[in-house]
C-alpha cells in the first residue's frame, strides 16, 4: 500500500472528523433527483510525495490510472479543449453539445489545455506557451525561482464550461531533482482525491526525464478539500476497509517473519502498531461498521449529517486516525506487511516531451451530437505503443468497488 493511500484515507479522516458544511449555503451542484448537493469539508490540505520512493497513486478504490494520464497529455501535451482529443469520456458532462452557438461541438471553451497552449509570453526567439517556457526554463535556467504555470486566466472564466480545479504550478530544481508543488481550488476527495495526485506526480516524472534531471518531490495544496453529503457513508466504509485490511496483516504476522526480520526498527514499529490496535480491540469492529456503513450508503433518504453525526461518535473512526498516523510515520512496516510500492516506468528513449504516447488511443473518427448527448463512433483501448508501465499498482487486492454518483454539475 503506498504512502499515497494513507495521505488520502488521513484527508478521508480529516473531513470526517473536522469537515465543515455548507449547508446554510446555496450549492451549484444537483444530484439526478434535483436535490442540492451539499458538501462537508477543510480548507488548506497539503500532502506531500517523495517519487524516489514510489508512484503516489492510490488503491484504496480502483483508479483509472490510463485514462488519467490521458488526459494528463491532453491538456499538457495536445494542450486541448475538446474532448474528441481525450480517449475517455470524463469530460463529456462539460462539453459543448451545441447549447455555445460559439464554441465547437465538444469544446470544454476556453479551459485547461486551452490557457496552456496560448503563446503570449514574450521571448527573444518570440512568443511561446507556458508549457514550452517552463520546459525552457528548467533546461537553461535551472536556479530560478519563477518557474511557474497558471490557467486561472480570469478574463477567459466567461468562456470557460468548467473553472480549473488544479490551476497553478510551481517548479523548483534543487541538488540535480525536480520538485513541483500543485495548487488546486477544489477538490472532491471521493471521485477524484487521487486523481490530480496521480497526474501531476505522471508529469513530475516526466518532465524530469526529458530535462535530464531526477523527480523529487511532489506537493499537493488544497484550497477546499470536500466530501458530498451522499460521499459521507462511501468514504467511512473505504477508511474501514483498509483499516481492516491492516488490521488483518497484522494479525497474521508470523514469530519466524518476526524472527526473519533484521531491521529491529521495524519490529518495534509492528509492536507499536499491534499493542495500540490490541489495547483497544474490544471497543471496534471495521468490519461489522462497513456493512452498516454499506446499508445506509444505499439509503437516499438518509440524513447524512445526521449519519456524519454518527460517526464522529464511533470508536472506529477514533482508532483508523491513530492507526494511519501511525502507518504514515512507519514507512518501513508497510513492507513487512506484505504491500507493494507503486512505480512509474516511462519509456527511457523518450527526450521530448512532445513524444510521450498514451496508455490510451481511440478507434473512432470523431464525435457527433444526438439527442443532446455525444456519441463516438469507436471505443477505447489500451495503446500498445504506451510509454507509460505501472508496476505493483493492484487496487483489486486493496480497495473495493462501488457506484458513486455524481452531481449534475460541479
Amino acid at each position: 500500500m503506498s504512502k499515497a493511500n494513507y495521505e488520502l484515507l488521513s484527508n478521508y479522516i480529516n473531513i470526517l472528523t473536522n469537515g465543515v458544511d455548507n449547508t446554510e449555503m446555496a450549492t451549484r451542484p444537483k444530484w439526478q433527483n434535483g436535490k442540492p448537493a451539499h458538501t462537508v469539508g477543510v480548507i488548506n490540505e497539503m500532502h506531500k510525495y517523495n517519487l524516489q520512493d514510489e508512484f503516489p497513486i492510490a488503491s484504496v478504490r480502483k483508479l483509472y490510472w490510463k485514462s488519467c494520464i490521458d488526459e494528463t497529455l491532453w491538456i499538457w501535451q495536445k494542450k486541448s479543449n475538446n474532448v474528441k482529443d481525450l480517449n475517455a469520456r470524463i469530460w463529456d458532462q462539460w462539453a459543448n453539445k451545441g447549447e455555445h452557438p460559439e464554441q465547437e461541438i465538444g469544446s470544454i471553451g476556453k479551459a485547461y489545455g486551452y490557457q496552456l497552449g496560448l503563446k503570449n509570453i514574450k521571448t527573444k526567439n518570440g512568443y511561446v506557451d507556458q508549457v514550452d517556457a517552463v520546459l525552457n526554463e528548467i533546461k537553461t535556467n535551472p536556479g530560478s525561482r519563477r518557474i511557474i504555470t497558471n490557467i486561472y486566466n480570469h478574463s477567459d472564466l466567461h468562456d470557460m464550461n468548467l473553472y480549473p480545479c488544479a490551476y497553478n504550478t510551481t517548479w523548483l530544481v534543487k541538488k540535480g531533482k525536480l520538485n513541483l508543488t500543485l495548487h488546486q481550488r477544489s477538490n472532491d476527495t471521493l471521485s477524484a482525491g487521487a486523481w490530480n495526485v496521480a497526474q501531476y506526480a505522471a508529469l513530475l516524472v516526466m518532465f524530469a526525464q526529458v530535462t535530464g534531471l531526477e523527480a523529487g518531490e511532489f506537493c499537493h495544496f488544497i484550497e477546499d478539500s470536500h466530501c458530498y453529503d451522499m460521499h459521507i457513508p462511501r468514504e467511512f466504509q473505504v477508511i474501514l476497509n483498509h483499516c481492516s485490511i491492516i488490521q488483518k496483516r497484522l494479525y497474521n504476522v508470523t514469530l519466524d517473519k518476526i524472527f526473519k526480520c533484521e531491521d529491529k526498527e521495524t519490529i518495534r514499529q509492528f509492536e507499536d502498531v499491534l499493542d495500540e490496535l490490541k489495547e483497544h480491540d474490544y471497543m471496534f469492529d471495521f468490519d461489522s461498521e462497513f456493512k452498516d456503513a454499506e446499508r445506509v450508503s444505499l439509503d437516499e433518504n438518509t440524513n447524512w449529517f445526521e449519519y456524519l453525526d454518527y460517526i464522529r461518535k464511533t470508536p472506529e473512526l477514533a482508532i483508523a486516525k491513530t492507526l494511519i498516523q501511525k502507518m504514515i510515520a512507519y514507512p518501513k512496516l508497510d513492507k513487512f506487511l506484505g504491500f507493494e510500492t507503486p512505480k512509474l516506468k516511462l519509456d527511457p528513449n523518450v527526450k521530448d516531451f512532445y513524444d510521450f504516447k498514451s496508455p490510451r488511443t481511440y478507434t473512432g473518427s470523431g464525435i457527433k451530437v444526438e439527442d443532446g448527448k455525444l456519441v463516438r463512433d469507436g471505443k477505447y483501448v489500451n495503446n500498445p505503443e504506451s510509454s507509460f508501465n505501472l508496476e505493483g499498482y493492484n487496487p483489486e487486492s486493496e480497495g473495493f468497488e462501488f457506484s458513486t454518483p455524481v452531481p449534475v454539475a460541479e
